[in-house]
């Protein structure tokens, strides 16, 4: 019944507003804006009400397709991801039209609800499908019954909605002059009191926004809705990109503290103190932090042994969503780690104290140029040197090419 409500509330979007607007036209200095208020919600539409609704309904009479009907179609839920990204923007262009221009097709279609309303439907309407399956694995647990395909389908649905409101997030992030998008994957965001420590000069503490993504740490700074700004959003402070990022091994009695550092070109580091909410998130971020080191450090071995890299990768299966495709965990590995959309393993933390100048001395030939000084040298602050070489090997000759970490 709740879906086909959601169902005519789309219609009420695309039947009503988006066939309007494209009958009577729109504003001169809306054009170009009107395909950013609406995203990809015409093809939620369809797929609802032609598809998903009728689908939902044959699991009234048959109860045990529920969970399998979310699991299959993953993949198309990742619809609503690709609609949480945009949602900012729409907000941003619904806000300036919201008393004018929308009011007016509101008074003319005859809507109670006003547009943002009704815009922010598939947002609310993803996070309840998780509820639904919750309560068919509390009841099918009591009467004893198989609920191996409902915890499925309940990880499914915790999932996606976690991956849409992490993207709403970084949507409205601002001042950030670097594509968002070629950051990788979002692993972490979470809010925390930040010191910044440079040389011997500690700042006081400051309330960050900390975004950790496959080849950046982001800190932002929360906007103040007292000033004005009625959706919540973040203000760019400072990055640390992953070649220069390290983490400092936890100090006992401090389990809810966590300090990244970043090292510069000139051998300074920025030592980065942040308090979290509690030694669970941060034990999260240091099993993070720490994979994606160790990734690096995976990377650049493998140029020794390019082979063996790619045997390792066709047998690796993720989802498409990024979701590790291994067995469940056992009660014995303890409970999952909270706040993490990471895709990667982060049972085997490695012990890495900073960052990464403890990478292997590798050697690639070149066709020209000699090597000024053998792998042995001694790294100075300015810049970490290795000479890489594709076979076994440890004496550098002529055509060795030097590379710098802090630029891989």
């Amino acid at each position: 019944e709740t879906e086909k409500l959601y169902v005519e509330d789309l219609g009420l979007i695309v039947e009503g507003y988006m066939v309007t607007m494209t009958t009577k036209g729109i504003p001169d200095d809306m054009k170009g804006k009107d395909k950013i208020v609406f995203g990809n919600i015409h093809q939620m539409f369809d797929w609802h009400k032609d598809y998903f609704m009728g689908e939902l309904e044959k699991c009234i009479a048959e109860p045990e397709r529920l969970a399998q009907l979310f699991i299959k179609h993953e993949r198309r839920l990742h619809m609503y991801v690709v609609y949480c990204q945009n949602k900012p923007k729409s907000e941003h262009i619904v806000s300036e039209y919201i008393e004018t221009y929308f009011q007016e097709l509101r008074q003319h279609l005859g809507h109670r609800l006003q547009l943002n309303d009704l815009l922010i439907k598939p947002v609310q309407r993803i996070m309840k499908y998780q509820l639904l399956l919750k309560d068919f694995l509390k009841y099918y647990t009591k009467a004893g019954m198989d609920t191996e395909e409902l915890k499925k389908a309940v990880e499914v649905m915790c999932f996606v909605p976690k991956r849409c409101n992490d993207m709403m997030n970084v949507g409205r992030l601002q001042g950030f002059e670097g594509k968002i998008t070629a950051q990788g994957k979002l692993l972490q965001q979470d809010t925390f009191t930040v010191m910044e420590q440079d040389s011997s000069f500690l700042s006081r503490a400051k309330e960050r926004r900390v975004f950790l993504f496959e080849q950046l740490v982001i800190f932002s700074e929360p906007i103040d809705r007292k000033k004005g700004f009625s959706l919540p959003g973040y203000t760019f402070k400072s990055s640390i990109k992953v070649s220069c990022l390290g983490v400092e091994a936890p100090v006992e009695g401090e389990a809810d503290r966590l300090v990244l550092t970043s090292r510069g070109t000139d051998g300074s580091v920025v030592r980065y103190v942040l308090q979290t909410t509690s030694p669970e998130v941060c034990r999260a971020w240091v099993d993070d932090v720490g994979q994606i080191l160790e990734n690096q450090r995976n990377f650049l071995n493998a140029l020794q042994s390019p082979i063996e890299y790619q045997r390792r990768e066709s047998n690796s299966k993720s989802n498409s969503l990024g979701r590790s495709m291994r067995a469940p965990l056992s009660a014995a590995s303890g409970p999952l780690r909270p706040h993490s959309s990471a895709s990667i393993d982060c049972q085997r933390l490695p012990r890495l104290l900073s960052y990464n100048t403890s990478l292997p001395t590798l050697y690639l030939p070149s066709q020209g140029g000699t090597c000024p000084q053998g792998p042995g040298e001694t790294n100075t602050p300015q810049e970490v040197r290795s000479y890489i070489q594709t076979v076994h090997t440890h004496t550098p000759g002529v055509g060795w090419v030097p590379m710098v970490y802090s630029n891989i």
